[in-house]
Order: C-alpha cells, then sequence, then structure tokens
C-alpha cells in the first residue's frame, strides 16, 4: 500500500509540475485545430511551407513567445501574411504552444534510376518528387525535368525560352507565342504560386531557359521547375550593411544567361557568375567601391563573349559606367564612363558642381 500511494504521489506531483511550468489551460489539440485552419493552408501541414507561404520552422526558433503571438495578431502586411485580430489570448496561447512541437526536418537525398520514354536512363539525385513529375540532378550537376509516362518518364522543357531581361537581343518585350489570344485571354488562371521568403521588393524579370525559371531580389536567385514551381536550388548572401541607393531596400532586376552560367550584380556592386545548375559562384567580380556611393541592381545583358552590365549611384554623387566582362573568367575587357572627369571629352558640357 505504502508503494501505490507514493507512486499516486509522484503522479499527482509530476501533474502539477506540468501544469505549472506550460500552464493549466494550454491545449496542443486545440493549437493544432487552430494551426490547421489559420495557418497550414500557407505554411503546409508541418510549417515546412506550402504554395502560398514560406517554411516557418526555423523563423519561430528565433522569436520569444509574445513575438510570435504579435506576428499573428499584426500579420506582415509587406510580406503577404494577413493579420488574425479576432484570435483571443487563449487561442493564441494554445497556437503559440503547439507552434513550438513543430521540428525542421531536412528531406533525405534519394538517388535512383529512371528510364525515359526515349529509352535513356538517367541516374542522380532526387530534387522533387511526386506521382506525377520529377526533378532529378544527374552526375554532371545537370538538371532533368521529368512528368511521368506510364512507367516511365519523359524528360520536358520551354517550348520558347524567355531568355533575357527583355525576352530577346532585340530589347522590344515582344513574344510570338501564339496561344494566348484575345479570345483565351479570360480564361487563363494561376497554374503555381512560389512565395520569396523575407522580400518586400520584387523587381525582377524571371528568366525561363531550358524549362527552368530564374528569379531573383537583393543578392538572392532562386530556381523553380517552370511547369509546376518547384524550388531547385537558392542561392543567397548576406545583404550588405550601409549600402545606399536603389539596392538599400532590396531591389535587383534578374539575371543574365549565357551557356551554363547565369550572370547577376550584388547590392555593393559585384558581378557573380553561378552555375545554372547548382547555383554555385564561379567567379566574382568588383565593379566598384560600394563605400563611394556605389551599389547595382540591374540585369547584366550578354553580347558575344562579353557580361555587359553597370552601376548605380548617379543620385549620390558616383561617376557611372558600363563596363564589359569576359564570361568566363570574370576579367574586365573594356570601361565607358559614362560621365567625364574634368578636363576630359564633354566635360564642358556639365555647369557648375553639377559635374
Amino acid at each position: 500500500m505504502y508503494a501505490n500511494f507514493c507512486m499516486r504521489l509522484f503522479r499527482f506531483l509530476l501533474c502539477l509540475f506540468a501544469a505549472t511550468l506550460f500552464g493549466q489551460n494550454v491545449d496542443t489539440g486545440s493549437g493544432h485545430r487552430q494551426f490547421d485552419n489559420t495557418c497550414s493552408v500557407c505554411h503546409g501541414g508541418d510549417g515546412m511551407g506550402g504554395e502560398l507561404g514560406p517554411a516557418i520552422v526555423r523563423r519561430l526558433q528565433k522569436l520569444d513567445d509574445q513575438q510570435i503571438k504579435t506576428v499573428i495578431h499584426h500579420g506582415l502586411p509587406d510580406r503577404g501574411m494577413p493579420a488574425f485580430p479576432n484570435l483571443t489570448e487563449q487561442e493564441l496561447n494554445n497556437l503559440v504552444r503547439f507552434l513550438r512541437t513543430l521540428k525542421f526536418v531536412r528531406a533525405p537525398l534519394l538517388v535512383r534510376g529512371v528510364q525515359t520514354d526515349s529509352g535513356a536512363e538517367i541516374e542522380g539525385t532526387v530534387l522533387n518528387q511526386s506521382s506525377e513529375d520529377l526533378e532529378l540532378q544527374s552526375k554532371d550537376g545537370r538538371i532533368h525535368l521529368l512528368r511521368t509516362a506510364g512507367g516511365r518518364f519523359r524528360e520536358v522543357t520551354s517550348q520558347t525560352d524567355w531568355a533575357t531581361y527583355n525576352g530577346d537581343v532585340s530589347g522590344n518585350r515582344y513574344s510570338k507565342l501564339s496561344q494566348i489570344t484575345p479570345a483565351n485571354v479570360s480564361q487563363l488562371a494561376t497554374a503555381w504560386t512560389y512565395t520569396l521568403p523575407d522580400v518586400s521588393f520584387l523587381e525582377s524579370t524571371p528568366l525561363v531557359v531550358k524549362g527552368i525559371l530564374y528569379v531573383t531580389s537583393a543578392n538572392e536567385c532562386y530556381a523553380l521547375d517552370a511547369g509546376n514551381g518547384r524550388h531547385l536550388w537558392h542561392f543567397k548572401r548576406p545583404r550588405t550593411k550601409g549600402v545606399i541607393g536603389d539596392a538599400s531596400p532590396g531591389i535587383n532586376r534578374g539575371v543574365a544567361w549565357a551557356g551554363n552560367r547565369l550572370f547577376m550584380v550584388t547590392d555593393n556592386a559585384h558581378l557573380l557568375a553561378l552555375n545554372r545548375f547548382t547555383g554555385d559562384v564561379e567567379w566574382e567580380t568588383v565593379m566598384a567601391d560600394w563605400k563611394q556611393n556605389y551599389d547595382s541592381t540591374s540585369a547584366p545583358l550578354i553580347v558575344g563573349d562579353y557580361v555587359i552590365s553597370g552601376t548605380a549611384g548617379g543620385e549620390e554623387g558616383a561617376r557611372g559606367f558600363v563596363a564589359a566582362f569576359d564570361q568566363a573568367t570574370g576579367k574586365e575587357v573594356w570601361r565607358f564612363w559614362t560621365v567625364p572627369k574634368p578636363g576630359e571629352p564633354g566635360s564642358e558640357t556639365w555647369k557648375g558642381n553639377a559635374i
């Protein structure tokens, strides 16, 4: 009897301790239901991201309970997250308690071989897979976009690419595609949505190259399967503290493409070459010293073997230029200054201190 009494006393004290520690009225089950009703439609049932919202599990680890409740209550209007001002304090407590149970799970890298409808064999690492599609990265680094075709797969690509910032080198942004007409334009509907997390400004023109869509924000580039919006890779480096001009709020207009490389500028006026299948940096060139009020936001331009780019900063007194860089090495080939120095031809057209 004494042993039973001690066991019952121990259980009572354990329950009392748990209630004191976690709060008697906090209900994980209710929090789970609240999450399903409020959050999962955007962030996924496991908090690892969905079609309308980014993964939140790692972000939650950086916030205390009150900060989480404030975000839920007020929303994040500049990032597209709505506010939920009608949730009671009890509902918020339940929801936060459930959010604390979410764990980050890294999807395992699976290596498999597939046979295409053409009879080819492809072996590689699975990037994404569903019952209808498969994105596979083969040993040579290339990404293969596959769709199910009976018991095999067919490899897909884009029939027509949007291969430069303006579509093609003519620069007129005119598309010869004829599937969309005045008769059927009213029937257009969203096929997929991808949310770029922590991005306030999107002024990028996405490129589509052989079925892969590339879109940027400041110091970031995403590669997506253009057919279904599935994430392939993401390049990111920290924003530069103290940079001014157009780049300071996070503006970037996009990438240029040639061969197996993408070219993009950073907020601090660097030019990068990225492997278009992996996002790895192949070379980096400093175009100008950002501490002299230079910054950079524009999409580079491909001309022959050169990458043409320039900088922003004219409004902040920086002397503008356009420069050409070798695609393979990033070495500067030539530079044209758009504003002459005092004494150079053209400087006489600048009156007073305007120059």
